[in-house]
């Protein structure tokens, strides 16, 4: 099913707003399971945080600090998909397994409100 370009742009604030915390984004990874959902356990245990944490950091990371570019390819990869939230979390993810997660070392990203993800905000009201 293709969604207008509002439609995802809600799914990536919403995705943004519910995974930025802690145990909504550790149910998320649940339903997405699988050899994935190992992968960023044991990304999570390496680190000494909970999954739901990691997962919620590298949501907030990709709020604080993801370009329109990287804001347009996630729309991309999510317009089509069945479950575009969960398919928008994985990407967030796996983003967040190929590289060292920096996120993780930073206290400003703790604090970070789930409402941050600015410009994808502003792109949505754009459109409705």
């Amino acid at each position: 099913m293709e969604r207008s370009r509002a439609e995802v742009v809600m799914v990536i604030v919403d995705l943004i707003n519910s995974c930025s915390n802690d145990k909504v984004a550790h149910a998320a990874l649940a339903c997405i399971g699988g050899g994935f959902a190992e992968r960023v356990r044991a990304a999570a245990k390496e680190k000494d945080v909970s999954v739901g944490k990691f997962v919620a950091m590298a949501v907030r990371d990709f709020a604080s600090r993801s370009d329109e570019a990287a804001q347009e390819a996630l729309r991309a990869k999510v317009v089509r998909d069945d479950q575009p939230l969960l398919r928008g979390l994985r990407e967030v993810l796996q983003v967040a397994l190929e590289r060292d997660p920096f996120f993780l070392d930073s206290e400003a990203m703790a604090a970070t409100p789930p409402y941050a993800f600015s410009a994808a905000r502003e792109n949505a009201l754009q459109y409705h």
